[in-house]
């Protein structure tokens, strides 16, 4: 009988530590966009969950479209946004360096240069923009799995 629980614990275990390491695997998967290099600037205040100014001027991620003030997953994601940037970014520019608001376009990288964009397409708080830019087919693959994964609020 003691040797029938023993083995019941060592499977409950097992299978415990199983989806623990799983769990960690797939919220710690590897980036795939970076820019250690990328100039850093200054985050005075998030706007919402792709947008933000800096001392200089407002920019817009380029890379994602993040819900809008009375959107499922807004508070979410700006939330998100501003814990991503802290005080200070990095900055690779796109194609087009504005749009048709005057902001700054720029897919954004943590002072580490981890991909802001890619973040929050990967946490399911963001889509990828697909219309154009160097990374959208990257953003545009994340999205695709994070939908048929279920992640975050948007999917």
């Amino acid at each position: 009988m003691i040797r029938i629980q023993a083995w019941a614990l060592v499977s409950v275990l097992a299978v415990v530590v199983a989806a623990a390491v799983t769990a960690v695997v797939a919220t710690t998967a590897p980036a795939f966009l970076s820019c250690t290099g990328c100039p850093l600037v200054p985050v005075k205040h998030v706007i919402d969950g792709d947008t933000f100014d800096s001392t200089h001027r407002r920019v817009r991620l380029y890379g994602i479209n993040a819900p809008e003030l009375g959107e499922e997953c807004f508070n979410e994601a700006t939330e998100r946004l501003r814990e991503l940037v802290g005080d200070e970014v990095r900055l690779e520019l796109g194609p087009r360096k504005k749009d048709k608001f005057g902001r700054v376009l720029a897919y954004v990288y943590t002072e580490a240069g981890d991909s802001v964009d890619e973040t929050l397409v990967r946490e399911g708080l963001a889509r990828a923009w697909a219309r154009d830019g160097q990374h959208r087919d990257v953003l545009a693959a994340l999205e695709r799995e994070g939908q048929e994964q279920g992640t975050g609020c948007l999917w």
